[in-house]
């Protein structure tokens, strides 16, 4: 049985990511699945737009302006940092909407209670950036090495990260809907605190991979994510018919 009408699943990115790295994440899921990457400040179409002052801001911002993305049934997934802006915007649509996602993929993130940034210092330099860019990996030593790229994305993955340095959440407002930890066997990133921000029990799955596991095993997950979004679309439509 397929997903009927196209499901929104709402994409939001790792920290000094946007549209164009999750562009081939439509073609890897069905056409029961409207994936929709959220766009940072910063970045993108929305270069000269600055980037709110909190991570809470910026979550605030998204729900305003993605607000009908939200009315229906929707799924979210979030990678790294992403997972954390998700978190936030779900208690928003939770909170103002009262609706929920139908499922909260998470991926390559410690719980919002963890602080996930600590080497705020290091994003004064480029080298202290170039330090953190390597211990978290996706990036290549030439990329690393070339001035212009860095003094091009230098900015967007500092402001990312100075945000989820400042963070940390520790009222655990639980979501009212079923969540999937993903993480990679290689990763170092902890996942064992996310129980703590749902009603339902977690189900944590691993794939082959480090932090950027997502891309490394891109067609393995989007069909785990699409799989578990179908079932949990039958049983919500089974249960008001």
């Amino acid at each position: 049985m397929s997903i009927v009408e196209k499901l929104p699943l709402v994409c939001f990115p790792h920290a000094g990511s946007g549209t164009l790295y999750y562009s081939k994440w439509k073609f890897a899921l069905s056409d029961g699945i409207d994936f929709r990457v959220v766009q940072y400040p910063l970045r993108e179409q929305r270069a000269n737009t600055p980037m709110p002052a909190s991570l809470p801001l910026l979550a605030r911002d998204i729900f305003t302006e993605l607000v009908d993305s939200f009315r229906g049934t929707y799924a979210i997934w979030g990678h790294s940092m992403g997972s954390i802006i998700g978190y936030e915007v779900a208690k928003l649509c939770q909170q103002r909407l009262d609706n929920p996602p139908l499922m909260f993929f998470t991926s390559g993130s410690a719980a919002p209670c963890d602080r996930g940034f600590t080497s705020v210092s290091d994003l004064d330099t480029q080298e202290g950036i170039r330090r953190v860019l390597r211990e978290y990996g996706g990036l290549s030593e030439e990329n690393l090495a070339d001035p212009d790229f860095m003094n091009f994305f230098a900015p967007i993955i500092g402001g990312d990260l100075r945000l989820l340095g400042g963070y940390q959440d520790l009222a655990f407002a639980q979501l009212q809907c079923p969540m999937v930890v993903m993480k990679g066997r290689d990763d170092r990133v902890v996942t064992d605190q996310w129980q703590r921000y749902t009603e339902f029990p977690v189900e944590t799955t691993e794939f082959d991979g480090g932090h950027f596991f997502v891309e490394e095993r891109r067609p393995e997950v989007a069909a785990f994510m699409e799989s578990k979004i179908q079932l949990m679309w039958q049983r919500k439509r089974a249960s008001v018919s």
